[in-house]
């Protein structure tokens, strides 16, 4: 059993090729740059997102709309369930708008729902609740961090296998060079 020789590529050593230490390099700049880059990316862009969908948040507005028409009946009502029905309502500028809003299961046509319009009037999505703003601004960061990660990895990957191959491509002129005259005083 022989013993694991650590930090070999810092070591002085006559067997120790340029593209060792070329290699360790590489190796001790990724980690760094990992080390900053992913927390720097991932903390940036959970920002960035929670920055974005608070304001859409505040630029939706809640408005009572009138059904135009029964909601259609759901098979497997539940208490939250919603489906898209003909509505009415007033946009911000004061022109009556028609369309599909999405409202609760059971609503007969003259029922009153709440429904989000934008600036101009037209249906949007209700706005996420604070914690699924944390949630997807959260998870935005943290596959940022990682695709940072997976960026950084994949250059030092890419490195080193061009430093493998000049290893190899020198390993062969040596052995063509020698191997002639070893093969020779052996045989």
């Amino acid at each position: 059993m022989g013993t694991k020789v650590r930090l070999w590529r810092w070591r002085r050593n006559p067997l120790r090729r340029g593209s060792d230490a070329a290699e360790a390099w590489v190796i001790l700049a990724t980690g760094l740059a990992i080390a900053v880059a992913a927390p720097v990316t991932g903390a940036a862009t959970a920002w960035n997102v929670q920055d974005a969908l608070d304001r859409q948040r505040q630029e939706l507005r809640s408005t009572t709309a009138v059904l135009t028409a029964d909601v259609p009946a759901v098979r497997a009502y539940t208490g939250g369930a919603t489906v898209r029905a003909a509505a009415r309502w007033t946009a911000p500028d004061g022109t009556i708008r028609t369309g599909d809003a999405q409202v609760k299961a059971g609503l007969k046509a003259g029922d009153r729902a709440t429904v989000w319009t934008d600036d101009t009037g037209a249906l949007r999505d209700g706005p996420l609740s604070p914690a699924e703003v944390e949630v997807r601004a959260g998870l935005s960061g943290a596959l940022a961090a990682g695709g940072a990660c997976a960026v950084l990895l994949t250059g030092s990957w890419v490195v080193r296998r061009r430093l493998d191959m000049r290893r190899a491509a020198g390993w062969e002129r040596e052995w063509a060079e020698v191997g002639p005259h070893w093969a020779r005083k052996h045989a």
